[in-house]
């Protein structure tokens, strides 16, 4: 209840909003009067009439209040224009708040107007009150009746007690009086423009606008609000205050946001005025905007800032200051700067913020969309009398903040998502009116793995309507947590099923607490989804969209922003209680980087000598440098790191408990850079010619590969802006590498008898690589080289590229048949007649296609469609003979987002072609064939195929759950994933360079997620340094997106195994996988794994370790195509996720990390059958019972 009065000002308030300091026994409030400084008179008690119309439940009451806005265009003295959105009660079930989009303007007439124009507003008191009646009808508006017997009425009201009527009626009279001449009685002047006296112009129907500052501004044109005439802000209005003895200045906000209290003692006709209140919210919030907006535009050429070393030099330049203040001198351009709160500039810096806060700490994990519900029985409790919330926009404010307030510390302080590290909360008011709330919450690393399970996600958030064992949460959903009917859809539906895919995911234990629409989502995605939600966060107020063309020359923030802008009653509620639109923990500082001598230095306009003369001031970036001479601990500090560590002290600019100069910065690894732009690129945060060229001078001092072979793949990966000037700066190398390499190999000398013919022959090298490169990526021909065995032409393919390097020659199906991405029903392959490919595949006789279960059937007969065009007859896969070996045990295709049903739906065996086929089952397990002939295993050994099959045809089941079984009791479980690594890779400080003995050993996930700790954790236990590679990132289209994609935001953008890390932190002997196709005819294939031999700054040299091309070499050093990350396209693969294993033998110890359990068919089976024994399996799970979900679909093995 709105009950406890505030000690100074006697204002109600609720116990919740209290200082924080004080107790509830003696609570002290700040928000209405700051604790006391502020003192107002108390409104006048308005006449009887009025004050029984404001309250009164009679008809004629109920009429007046419906109809108040009219009542008081009608009686009022000035005349309020404004773009108002009409918005009602619909079937949208929202409050119906005034919402007003653009700028309010209030004008004041002429009090005689001209020959043939209709009196309105004030000078309708000039005639008498039978015609005033009827112009005032006119002028409530053609859609309202108004009730003239009370028009009457509260016109003669307003002549006995409003002093301005009572002017204007002594003008009436004056003018009507036998001597015109005679000075009139009372003299109004009402300066509009607040021009001096001397300057007014008598003018007829011309409309004076009245300043928001003028004090007359509220009571010409809410008579109704202000019956007797009391007097609004104006900037003259003061309060004395105790702390320094000054008579401080009244601000609009504080004097607004006084009168939105009730008080002991004062019948406020302004909380009483229902439509009218709103309007007057919207009004004064306007107001107070208008005066900030003022300042901004007024002091844009008052206070400058320029570059401290430009504005030393222009003192000798008399025209050089003046050109940099062109622009806005000439009032071309008007800036909205960051400071304005809600404005573009603002929201933008939030968002930069956000993204500092994700930075440090990680992705965010929960979303949370908080709306205030009307009717909580704290707003209609403290209504008063015959009223609805929607005549209370000021208590849906105040109890929607209380109710925030209650939220956060819910999810804070209890937990109720997990150990929350930091939340960003931003309040949102769009045109519907009602306030809500956006938060994000981050938690930290224990409770993000605890979001992982399906089980725990269920258990905080649901999407189900609730049973009818639980009446109140079932109400509760059913009333806020229900989409709205499509309209559109079902434009004569006269009813709606509402079944489960109606509700919104939400919160039980909050929705039951809060009683309102409270959305809560999972944050999955970590690249573009992140991104769009700290858009989508920050993204302000509603505003209309307008378009600004070449010939208006004006730049005007401020008046853009003012005409596009929404303002509803709501927010102007919140505005005026002055209460944060965005609140976020842990706070944000920004740290300034600039140039030597080059920081911003303000001054105000004809001061720039000044300025230029004084000493330069101490920026955050030198005062870190000073702080990292004088306190050793911050050598050891990142600048973006010292806010954690150090204070910054405005005062008197300094670091309080890295580099330690601008030339300090420019030293990399002992060297001294000439430029910034130097480092940058030594440190690989630039792409540049520069990389290719260290590549190539990198590759010939260590003869690796063939230096043709290299700058091939530089042609066809990097896009050198310059490939002429890269031949030509290193033709001498390239000629000596062939050299060299003709003792070695059976190169003919007389082939490189002079440069000249050495050169050619580079050249036809570079060229002979370059087709491979066009082939592999699918912007060539095709030429297959083909297994001839008696006398048939064999081509291997199989659906992933792991698999495909396994096989001899063996190529993907994408490539070989040229299967569109993405593939859809009607897909047919980019192959035609004449081409090489479709010559070869019309002389082929054989077709043998591995892993046929991991294929979406959408390819296989997109192939079968292209196959029968080219061999001209309807037989499948048009006469061909296709061998298609796969086992349904194991994972089925992948399809993003989908259901059991569409996986299955999806799969080879749903397509007709699968009834063309003829079965050959092969019963013999070939890894664990070496197994049954050891005469020493144990006799679980031999049971493990029989056990591998139960598994995978889902016949081994759990007690009380059937998904959930137990593993041989050779089976190891661990509980952390330390103790896991440790397990699989025992020994590994002493065979960390034995490749053989690295790749027979691998930890397998059912996500992305887990594979970064567990990489790091063994990458820690392999002797030696790390050698760290930074990515050089960057957006298209950078000069319009820089601002709203950072680089700091782009560096911590992952994709799981589809993007290397903008960091990449490797050593000697690590297992890495190739993430790209780079040349699948020689094994260079996605998922490929290799083992690094040697590194520089610009080249890994990698060393293939499975599959027919075993032996073979790789260099590396290229960007993604179609990204704009440079960087090595490789990940560390110690740990690897159960899809890319899939197709892959490890001889050796696994490991598995069941901390996310299986959610898909044949996962478990097909990571347990990687290798040959159960007791070389160790598992990891968050249980003690030690078992584990196996998913099965038998409808796809039937």
């Amino acid at each position: 209840m709105v009950h406890i009065e505030c000690s100074h000002c006697k204002a109600l308030h609720f116990v919740q909003e209290r200082i924080v300091s004080s107790s509830a026994a003696r609570p002290m409030f700040s928000t209405c009067c700051g604790k006391g400084k502020l003192s107002l008179p108390l409104l006048t008690d308005p006449p009887a009439l009025l004050r029984s119309l404001l309250i009164d439940d009679t008809p004629r009451a109920r009429g007046f209040r419906k109809n108040i806005r009219a009542y008081t265009s009608a009686l009022s003295m000035a005349s309020v224009v404004a773009k108002w959105v009409n918005r009602g009660p619909g079937t949208s079930n929202f409050n119906p708040t005034m919402t007003m989009q653009g700028e309010m303007y209030h004008y004041m007439g002429p009090m005689m107007p001209s020959e043939g124009r209709a009196p309105s507003f004030a000078s309708v008191y000039i005639h008498d009150t039978d015609y005033g009646t009827q112009t005032r009808t006119r002028l409530g508006g053609a859609s309202t009746r108004l009730e003239d017997t009370l028009l009457m009425q509260l016109t003669h009201m307003l002549h006995e007690c409003n002093p301005y009527v009572q002017t204007v009626l002594s003008m009436r009279e004056w003018a009507q009086s036998p001597q015109p001449n005679t000075p009139a009685p009372y003299q109004m002047f009402i300066h509009a423009d607040r021009r001096p006296s001397h300057e007014h112009v008598r003018r007829y129907n011309v409309l004076d606008p009245i300043s928001v500052s003028h004090r007359a501004y509220d009571p010409l044109s809410y008579v109704l609000l202000f019956p007797n005439g009391r007097d609004g802000w104006y900037p003259e209005l003061r309060f004395f205050s105790d702390d320094d003895g000054r008579r401080t200045k009244i601000t609009p906000m504080m004097y607004y946001g006084w009168h939105l209290f009730e008080r002991a003692g004062e019948f406020s006709t302004i909380l009483h005025a229902a439509r009218l209140f709103q309007q007057y919210l919207v009004d004064q919030f306007c107001k107070v905007e208008a005066e900030r907006l003022s300042y901004l535009r007024h002091n844009q050429t008052q206070l400058r800032a320029a570059d401290y070393t430009s504005l030393r030099d222009s003192p000798g330049d008399s025209g050089r200051a003046e050109d940099e203040a062109d622009a806005v001198r000439a009032g071309r351009l008007f800036i909205l700067p960051s400071t304005y709160i809600g404005g573009d500039r603002y929201m933008r810096q939030q968002m930069h913020d956000i993204i500092a806060i994700s930075n440090q700490i990680g992705h965010p994990d929960i979303f949370l969309t908080m709306t205030c519900n009307p009717s909580w029985p704290e707003i209609t409790r403290a209504l008063l009398p015959n009223q609805t919330p929607q005549d209370r926009p000021d208590l849906c404010a105040r109890v929607f903040r209380l109710k925030m307030k209650d939220l956060m510390s819910l999810v804070i302080n209890e937990e109720v998502f997990g150990t929350v590290v930091a939340h960003v909360r931003v309040i949102e008011f769009q045109k519907r009116g009602l306030p809500h709330a956006h938060v994000v919450f981050f938690l930290d690393e224990v409770s993000k793995n605890d979001m992982r399970t399906p089980e725990n996600v269920d258990r905080i958030i649901s999407a189900e309507i609730p049973s009818a064992q639980d009446p109140e949460l079932q109400e509760v959903v059913l009333k806020h947590m229900i989409h709205n009917p499509c309209v559109e859809r079902n434009p004569t539906a006269q009813s709606v099923v509402v079944d489960n895919s109606w509700v919104v995911p939400h919160c039980p234990l909050l929705l039951r607490s809060f009683a309102c629409h409270l959305n809560v989502e999972l944050c999955v995605s970590r690249v573009g989804g992140i991104k769009y939600l700290f858009k989508y966060v920050c993204k302000g107020q509603d505003r209309v969209t307008m378009e600004i063309t070449a010939e208006n020359e004006c730049h005007d923030e401020i008046s853009n922003f003012q005409d596009a802008r929404y303002v509803s009653a709501s927010e102007a509620a919140w505005r005026l209680f002055s209460f944060d639109i965005v609140d976020r923990n842990p706070p944000v500082v920004i740290l300034t980087v600039h140039l030597p001598n080059h920081h911003t230095v303000y001054f105000e306009e004809g001061r720039e000598q000044e300025a230029a003369l004084r000493p330069a001031s101490g920026t955050k970036l030198t005062e870190g440098f000073k702080a990292n001479e004088k306190y050793p601990i911050a050598r050891h500090l990142r600048y973006h790191k010292f806010p954690r560590y150090f204070t910054w002290k405005t005062r008197t600019k300094s670091w309080m408990p890295g580099a330690t100069s601008f030339d300090n910065l420019r030293n990399i690894d002992g060297e001294q850079c000439t430029s910034f732009r130097q480092a940058c690129l030594r440190l690989g945060l630039l792409a540049d010619d520069a990389e290719w060229k260290h590549a190539i001078r990198d590759s010939f001092r260590s003869s690796f590969v063939p230096l043709s072979h290299l700058f091939a793949t530089i042609l066809a990966h990097c896009q050198p802006s310059d490939p002429l000037s890269l031949w030509n700066d290193h033709l001498d190398m390239f000629l000596t590498d062939i050299r060299n390499r003709a003792r070695r190999q059976p190169i003919r000398r007389q082939q490189l008898r002079d440069d000249h013919h050495a050169t050619s022959y580079v050249l036809r090298e570079v060229q002979e690589a370059l087709q491979t490169h066009e082939r592999s990526s699918g912007k060539g021909d095709y030429r297959r080289h083909f297994l001839r065995t008696r006398r048939k032409q064999v081509i291997a393919v199989a659906t992933s590229a792991v698999a495909a390097v396994l096989l001899d020659g063996g190529r993907t199906a994408h490539s070989v048949f040229k299967i569109p991405i993405p593939v859809s029903a009607e897909s047919t392959c980019s192959f035609s007649a004449n081409s090489d490919t479709g010559r070869t595949l019309q002389q082929v006789d054989l077709i043998i296609w591995d892993e046929i279960v991991m294929c979406h059937r959408h390819c296989i007969e997109t192939v079968d469609r292209s196959l029968r065009d080219l061999m001209q007859t309807d037989r499948p896969f048009g006469g061909k003979f296709l061998v298609l070996a796969g086992d349904f045990r194991q994972i089925l295709p992948v399809v993003p987002g989908g259901s059991r049903g569409q996986i299955v739906s999806a799969c080879v065996k749903a397509s007709p072609l699968y009834r063309e086929c003829r079965f050959l089952r092969l019963t013999e397990n070939m890894r664990l064939a070496a197994l049954r002939a050891d005469p020493a295993a144990d006799v679980e050994a031999l049971s493990f195929p029989e056990f591998l099959l139960s598994v995978g045809e889902g016949r081994l089941q759990g007690e009380q759950r059937p998904e959930w079984i137990s593993l041989p009791q050779s089976v190891a479980f661990e509980h952390t994933i330390r103790n896991l690594c440790l397990k699989v890779f025992q020994g590994i400080r002493d065979n960390h360079a034995d490749p053989a003995w690295l790749t027979k050993r691998v930890i397998l996930t059912t996500k992305n997620r887990p594979l970064e700790e567990v990489n790091e954790v063994i990458g820690n236990m392999i002797p030696g340094s790390y050698r760290t590679y930074l990515s050089a990132d960057k957006v298209e289209n950078e000069d319009t997106n820089a601002l709203i994609y950072p680089t700091e935001m782009l560096n911590t953008l992952t994709a799981g195994s589809a993007l290397p890390d903008h960091k990449l932190k490797l050593k000697k002997g690590f297992i890495v996988m190739l993430l790209r196709n780079l040349d699948p005819a020689t094994g260079h294939v996605n998922g490929a794994p290799y083992v690094i031999e040697n590194m520089t700054n610009n080249l890994l040299f990698l060393h293939v370790t499975t599959g027919s091309h075993q032996g073979n070499r790789l260099y590396d050093n290229f960007p993604i195509p179609g990204f704009t990350r440079t960087q090595f396209p490789i990940r560390t693969c110690f740990a690897l996720t159960t899809n890319k294993a899939q197709g892959q033998s490890f001889g050796g110890r696994i490991g598995l990390d069941l901390r996310d359990h299986c959610f898909s068919h044949g996962q478990l089976y097909v990571a347990l059958s990687r290798t040959t024994h159960p007791g070389n399996v160790t598992v990891l799970t968050r249980e003690s019972n030690e078992t584990t979900r196996n998913v099965v679909y038998p409808e796809v093995l039937q």
